[in-house]
């Protein structure tokens, strides 16, 4: 019913709209993936079509996201980490994805990526519908985020689900603002956040609250340059009660942003929590499941280099300070013109056996991405 009453809302609006965009997006990925844990890999392909609609009347907005997408592999998608990842929906009271449908090796549905309308002028921004809840000022990981949380071990961390959810935003002035939030999620209870921010002398700062009847936190910001010196400084944490697992535990980062003049870009985070969790605690519900980790200290560093107008380069590493183990991803992307891109990357473990990185095989990719 609400999908329905929110496509004839998106719909309707077109036919009053004074500005109509529509753009059209193929990303397809062709991946060398790890089917077992002893080694054993298969080609997997999977191809996702985005279509993008975003209407405009003054001050008035409707955005609206919608994908087709389709996994081949028959191995692959028979494979208990396929079926463990595709059990994980968004947290919203109804569907956003239609059933899936199984042909030969392949599979596909269509989902309901983002769909929200709004209006905005310069003190107020309100908006509602399915749409991205960001928290946080961290690049590599976002622990006050519990909304959106993002994998950074993922192919596409920043793909994530919207949040069925009413949010509105005041600005007393152009260094302040002050947002409310309420999402309904999939049992049908409610998650409520605040957020005041504003500028003091040589940083940004914003204290966030969150609650639920899983779990409750409360969380700041901090983002400033250091000393003129065009070095980005910034810093998020928050103080978790986990209500399902009865655990009350800090999480928090420090991080810092230099563009070099030769075009290199060097971002690097420090993760710290206060409580480890291990796989007794990983396999129970929870209010923070994205939280969860199994080592007090990680570091996290990005790399990006532009060689030239057609040519980008990044390379991306997490650590595991406490056992030595890390993550390293190189990217290679090639532009062909503004709406073709090639990314040819890797996905790299290293570590002892038993440590949380070490028993992780290695995954190969190409990604071609179309918009038109």
């Amino acid at each position: 019913m609400i999908r329905s009453l929110l496509v004839v809302i998106y719909l309707a609006s077109i036919l009053f709209a004074r500005e109509v965009e529509a753009t059209f997006e193929n990303s397809n990925f062709t991946l060398l993936a790890p089917l077992d844990s002893k080694g054993n890999k298969e080609l997997l392909n999977y191809n996702r079509f985005r279509l993008t609609g975003h209407i405009r009347d003054e001050n008035w907005f409707v955005t609206a996201i919608t994908d087709i997408e389709n996994y081949i592999g028959k191995e692959h998608i028979n494979s208990t980490s396929y079926k463990s990842a595709s059990s994980i929906s968004s947290d919203t009271h109804f569907s956003t994805q239609s059933n899936t449908n199984s042909y030969n090796d392949g599979e596909y549905y269509a989902q309901l990526y983002r769909m929200y309308a709004g209006y905005a002028n310069e003190k107020h921004r309100i908006s509602f519908g399915i749409q991205k809840v960001s928290m946080g000022v961290g690049r590599i990981w976002n622990p006050t985020d519990l909304f959106n949380p993002k994998n950074p071990l993922a192919l596409e961390p920043d793909e994530v689900f919207g949040a069925f959810s009413l949010f509105y935003t005041y600005s007393p002035s152009e260094l302040s603002e002050i947002t409310i939030v309420g999402a309904k999620r999939a049992d049908k209870s409610f998650k409520y956040a605040g957020r005041i921010k504003g500028y003091l002398e040589f940083l940004d700062v914003a204290l966030n609250i969150i609650d639920a009847k899983d779990a409750t936190m409360v969380g700041y910001e901090l983002e400033g340059e250091l000393f003129e010196s065009s070095i980005e400084l910034r810093s998020e944490g928050g103080w978790f009660d986990d209500k399902l697992l009865n655990q009350q535990y800090f999480q928090g980062l420090i991080g810092a942003d230099y563009a070099f003049i030769n075009s290199l870009i060097l971002t690097g985070e420090w993760l710290y929590t206060s409580k480890i969790f291990k796989e007794e605690f990983m396999i129970k519900p929870s209010g923070t499941p994205n939280n969860l980790v199994s080592a007090h200290n990680y570091f996290g560093l990005n790399l990006a280099y532009q060689f030239d107008s057609l040519l980008f380069g990044s390379l991306s590493s997490i650590v595991n300070i406490d056992d030595g183990s890390s993550y390293i991803t190189p990217v290679v992307n090639y532009s062909f013109n503004d709406d073709t891109v090639i990314k040819i990357g890797t996905m790299l473990y290293r570590g002892k056996n038993g440590s949380e990185f070490g028993d992780y095989r290695q995954t190969y990719y190409l990604n071609i991405n179309v918009t038109f």
